[in-house]
């Protein structure tokens, strides 16, 4: 799933109203990190993807894994 937000007040309500699983975590990191008004959605989205890409890779490598030891 890729998110991309647009407004600001897109990320807020995000944050209020939940959202993807995988992605809350690393939106709630990034948002703490940053000055609120400052917010670069662009930057946000872009580390995002990045953040999300390198999970996926790692689960599968898990899985892939678990696989190879017959768990899974």
């Amino acid at each position: 799933m890729s998110i991309k937000f647009q407004t600001k007040e897109d990320v807020y309500q995000f944050l209020h109203q939940g959202g993807d699983a995988w992605s809350m975590p690393l939106v709630e990191e990034y948002v703490g990190m940053c000055d609120p008004d400052e917010l670069d959605l662009y930057e946000l989205n872009q580390w995002l993807e990045t953040e999300r890409h390198s999970l996926e890779i790692g689960y599968e490598e898990f899985v892939d894994d678990l696989k190879g030891e017959g768990y899974v």
